[in-house]
């Protein structure tokens, strides 16, 4: 038997609520008069009963595996009208007896058509709940996968990031304490972003280029005066947002699979945004190790996380080889 939670049964409170005050109401003016309390409350009754007994109990047997499900389902259904039927006519037979209904009980042919049509009204209320139910739970259950699937590739992004810029910290403390202390400084606030401020859906495009600089300013301290590298960051949208980790996780594979060391072919790092959009861009010289395994599974998460987080055409993201260079380029429209 389903479930119904605090909030579900408010909902269905108020709907039914509202339900049978209409029916109520309207057909009390079409016919000139109202009848009694008890035929209004024993009746609803019943006609409530029907319409759970079909949404909960009848309707989950054709999601069953029976090869006999659609035979038992129709039996179900007869079930139910006679169900109904029986339950309508022992209320009339009470009300009649006592005097409480507007017109004398006759059980005939048109008796029978109309209340099981009635009947017929509920059960068709209930498959329509089934059906909307059900809908609404397999959207529910694809908002949770997005969110678990979101959570699962931002969690293998930042791994990356904690165990390079460590790596960072250990080649800067080789240098001198100063270089250190600067590297732990950038460390921290790296990760508090990468473990905080990225849970949030969108985060200001400034507050991902601050992260950005401090990525850079670890790979300095550890290249020290042999990391050539042009960065350039113009922003111009100080309300502009965007999907966090994505430009540090480009930046990170940049620093990962790029040379550096080659003063007449600088890596290129440009970050720029307008009141239309954000745009960034990175160069760097291909490092001739055959290791692309890494590289492939940051832009792989890139792309799956822009996916799930901007509809189709707000955003370009292109990226490759271009003969001794891999560059990647990602626009995102403003809306």
């Amino acid at each position: 038997m389903a479930k119904f939670s605090k909030n579900e049964i408010r909902i269905h409170l108020v709907c039914w609520s509202v339900y049978i005050f209409v029916e109520v109401v309207l057909s009390g003016f079409i016919a000139g008069r109202f009848s009694n309390f008890f035929l209004y409350a024993l009746f609803y009754t019943v006609n409530i009963g029907i319409f759970y007994c079909h949404s909960l109990w009848v309707m989950p047997v054709l999601k069953g595996r029976s090869k006999a499900r659609v035979f038992i389902f129709c039996l179900s259904v007869i079930f139910e009208c006679l169900l109904y039927l029986s339950a309508a006519t022992l209320i009339n037979l009470f009300l009649d007896r006592f005097g409480l209904r507007g017109t004398p009980m006759a059980i005939n042919m048109q008796y029978v058509g109309i209340t099981l049509w009635r009947a017929s009204f509920f059960i068709m209320y209930g498959t329509g709940y089934f059906f909307l139910k059900g809908y609404l739970e397999r959207q529910g259950l694809e908002m949770q996968l997005i969110t678990a699937e979101k959570d699962f590739l931002r969690a293998q992004i930042n791994p990356h990031l904690l165990f390079n810029t460590l790596n960072f910290i250990r080649h800067a403390t080789k240098h001198n304490t100063a270089d250190a202390s600067l590297a732990i400084n950038s460390l921290t606030d790296l990760m508090e972003y990468a473990l905080e401020d990225s849970k949030n859906e969108f985060v200001p495009l400034a507050k991902e280029t601050e992260q950005v600089e401090n990525l850079i300013a670890l790979n300095r301290l550890r290249f020290g005066h042999l990391l050539y590298l042009e960065y350039t960051n113009d922003n111009q949208n100080p309300r502009a947002m965007i999907l966090p980790i994505v430009l540090l996780t480009l930046v990170e594979n940049l620093f990962k699979h790029g040379i550096f060391n080659d003063p007449q072919n600088p890596a290129v790092i440009s970050i720029s945004s307008s009141a239309n959009e954000i745009s960034f861009e990175t160069i760097n010289l291909i490092a001739l190790n055959g290791k692309n395994a890494g590289r492939q599974t940051g832009i792989e998460n890139i792309k799956a996380r822009l996916a799930h987080a901007y509809p189709k055409g707000i955003y370009e993201f292109a990226y490759g080889a271009k003969g001794d260079r891999f560059e990647t380029k990602l626009t995102i429209t403003l809306i």
